[in-house]
């Protein structure tokens, strides 16, 4: 018997090389049950073919995959997180976690496939594993589910405060030690919020509380839209990446902007994640014409080498209205301005009715000027649109004293002096506010006078 175990020994062991050295020699066939990510204990680039071959590094010398039972494949598994020199796997519908270990793949959940979070917003929160929104059992989700290290299964984390993002899968965000962002996403797996929601949403970690921080700049909506299948993420320390296949947007949440880049280095990609040591871009990418699966790396400088423009990234709320509220208060305070100028200027107002050839100041009856002043007022008040000659005044004096025009200057500027006193006494003004006064432009000798409208009405 023990002779025979040894024999099976043997020829599994050699079983098992001889495959691996063929398998090694072979290229990577073309499969879409491709997982890649980063090994958070070793640092190195992890790719797993056809949940079968392990490849630690370059895409050489294969290892079989050892593990336990997981549902699904292992491309099902696409939220990727390091957390304290450990690697987890989380399938893309929430429930089963998986840990990667040296070249094993080890079940570690007490859940369930869930189905409930696709296109969910992976992030960390105080080392523990966090999915927000997602879409699945056809409806939208808002909520955030954490997986407990202790009993290991899925809960519910609830943020304090009552402002909240509506609900979405597959948005754009990024997350630091500080908080979450996010923006964008489809709703009911059609209808993007790109096109009906705007908002650029921000959870603190240190209070759990979801703040509304303004609307994003439209032309997001245009690189996404653009090629809505095939845009790719991925973040560093303090950014957030967005590429096509004609442009890199480089989003700087810290201070507002959105660099924009040509894409002259990357058609399409599988899986980046950025390494923060060498400060690169780490991806698989088949070669053009070809079925050769090839491991990548560009460094974040080669990558951004062509820089197009600089945007604001979003205009926060107080922008958003206060420009508006601003306007609107000073049109208010203008109109009340004038509205209280105009009524205050009416009540200085000098009013002269025809029909009773009465005088008026303030609804009272002016009593102080004599009878020659009034036919002088009230000429000017029937004259009060355009300047007339002073010497027109004469004609009121030329009846007393005909053949003296020195006599008749004098008792006109007479007359036309005390007039201008007494109202100026009445309305405490200066004499030239109520009495325009200009030279003629044919002859600068002639003067020329017209009561000012502002405080003479004609009735």
């Amino acid at each position: 018997m023990c002779k025979k175990n040894s024999m099976l020994r043997k020829i599994y062991c050699l079983f098992t090389l001889l495959t691996v050295t063929f398998l090694s020699a072979q290229t990577i066939p073309r499969t879409d049950n491709i997982c890649f990510f980063q090994d958070a204990k070793t640092g190195k680039p992890i790719t797993i073919v056809n949940d079968s071959l392990v490849y630690k590094g370059e895409l050489k010398n294969p290892t079989l995959l050892k593990h336990t039972d997981y549902p699904e494949t292992l491309n099902r598994y696409g939220y990727h997180f390091n957390i304290n020199k450990r690697t987890f796997l989380v399938n893309i519908g929430c429930g089963p976690v998986l840990e990667y270990r040296n070249d094993s793949i080890v079940r570690i959940d007490n859940s369930f496939l869930q189905k409930n979070q696709f296109g969910a917003s992976p992030f960390i929160y105080k080392n523990q594993i966090c999915l927000f929104g997602g879409s699945g059992l056809f409806t939208d989700k808002n909520f955030i589910t954490k997986f407990d290290f202790k009993s290991m299964e899925w809960f519910r984390l609830f943020p304090t405060g009552k402002e909240e993002p509506g609900a979405r899968s597959d948005n754009l965000n990024y997350f630091n030690t500080e908080g979450l962002y996010i923006f964008g996403g489809w709703t009911n797996l059609t209808t993007s919020t790109f096109e009906k929601d705007s908002s650029l949403w921000f959870l603190n970690f240190n209070t759990l509380q979801w703040s509304h921080l303004g609307n994003y700049n439209e032309n997001l909506l245009k690189v996404i839209s653009e090629y809505p299948d095939k845009y790719y993420t991925f973040q560093t320390a303090k950014k957030l990446y967005i590429q096509n296949g004609r442009v890199i947007l480089e989003i700087d949440f810290e201070n507002n902007k959105i660099n924009y880049f040509q894409n002259k280095n990357i058609a399409s990609w599988i899986n980046p994640y950025f390494e923060t040591n060498s400060n690169s871009l780490v991806y698989l990418q088949y070669l053009s014409g070809s079925d050769n699966l090839k491991l990548e790396t560009i460094t974040i400088p080669e990558l951004l080498k062509y820089p197009v423009k600089t945007e604001i990234l979003y205009s926060s709320s107080f922008e958003e209205y206060a420009y508006p509220l601003i306007s609107i208060v000073v049109l208010l305070l203008l109109f009340f301005g004038i509205n209280k100028w105009i009524v205050s200027q009416k009540g200085k107002c000098f009013v002269f009715h025809q029909s009773k050839n009465k005088f008026y100041y303030k609804t009272k009856i002016i009593s102080n000027i004599d009878p020659m002043e009034e036919k002088i007022l009230a000429y000017l008040f029937q004259n009060k649109k355009t300047f007339i000659q002073l010497n027109q005044l004469n004609f009121f004096f030329e009846k007393e004293s005909p053949d003296n025009f020195t006599n008749v200057i004098k008792k006109r500027d007479l007359v036309f002096s005390s007039l201008v006193v007494k109202l100026n006494a009445i309305i405490n003004q200066e004499e030239k506010s109520l009495v325009l006064m200009q030279k003629n432009e044919s002859d600068k000798r002639i003067k020329e006078i017209k009561l000012n409208p502002l405080y003479f009405t004609l009735k």
